[in-house]
């Protein structure tokens, strides 16, 4: 068993425009679902370590987490092309900062839960390098290396690169208990439903018609001045139709909508489940 040497995790995030293109959904959702994933995924991350790495070269990255309420370091793939070399660039970064362990994970778990997080670390310090499989045993979630190379070989059949790299599989029996959550990523339209199933974070969760445990209706919406007996303000859709726009359907990126101001939206049973630009 290796000792609690001090741990950090690391997430290579692509640009949300390229992001879950296999999702049959509107444009401005699929861009939409692809950062309420990655946020929840962060934010499980964060409540689960000391510190988290985001390498990406989206613009203004860094500011718009901490709006979101994440205080986390950005830095940029420097010509550090895919996945795997962004992730290589981060932990090294990583261990020049004195930390010894690497967590590296997918930024599309949007039902990870930061206990789930706690018991894999654990786990994992029996073996140098230790991988958890995604759900379908093909992909992979997260890869954890421990005074050694982090090595990833993310993408395409995973497990089985990782496996072949030297890395040990945690399985249920190695890790103490099923981590669902931390083995649903979500690329398919059937992997959200069954992340659903399982409970996703805060920010997904603003998406869902929880009735029917699905994505809320997608609509391009303009405010308006009128109000509703609830006193919520009214929103009209492209085909003219009123619905309940709710304050809190604005999220934290808007304070409220301005009069004629058009906005992304997804709804259920005429009321706005949420809202963005």
């Amino acid at each position: 068993m290796m000792g609690a040497s001090p741990a950090a995790a690391v997430i290579a995030l692509k640009p949300i425009e390229h992001a879950k293109s296999r999702l049959d959904i509107p444009d401005p959702l699929r861009r939409r679902l692809a950062w309420t994933m990655a946020l929840d995924t962060l934010s499980a991350l964060c409540r689960a370590l000391p510190h988290v790495l985001v390498v990406s070269d989206q613009p203004a990255l860094e500011a718009r987490l901490r709006r979101a309420g994440l205080a986390l370091e950005v830095i940029s793939e420097s010509g550090h092309v895919g996945m795997n070399s962004a992730l290589t660039r981060g932990a090294l970064t990583l261990r020049a900062q004195g930390y010894t362990s690497v967590l590296a994970s997918v930024g599309d778990l949007p039902a990870l839960r930061p206990e789930s997080v706690a018991r894999i670390l654990a786990a994992s310090r029996s073996h140098s390098r230790s991988f958890v499989a995604d759900a379908s045993g093909i992909g992979t979630t997260m890869l954890v290396a421990h005074e050694v190379e982090l090595a990833p070989q993310f993408q395409g059949r995973s497990a089985a690169a990782h496996h072949a790299s030297g890395a040990r599989s945690l399985h249920e029996e190695a890790i103490g208990s099923p981590v669902a959550d931390a083995r649903r990523d979500v690329d398919t339209e059937a992997d959200l439903a069954a992340a659903i199933g399982l409970g996703v974070g805060p920010a997904t969760s603003a998406l869902i018609d929880h009735e029917r445990g699905r994505l809320g209706c997608y609509q391009l919406i303009t405010a308006t001045q009128w109000r509703n007996a609830e006193g919520h303000q009214l929103a009209v859709t492209a085909t003219g139709r009123r619905i309940a726009l709710p304050a809190n359907a604005l999220g934290g990126e808007l304070r409220y909508a301005r009069l004629g101001q058009r906005l992304h939206a997804v709804e259920a049973d005429d009321r706005v489940l949420s809202a963005w630009l």
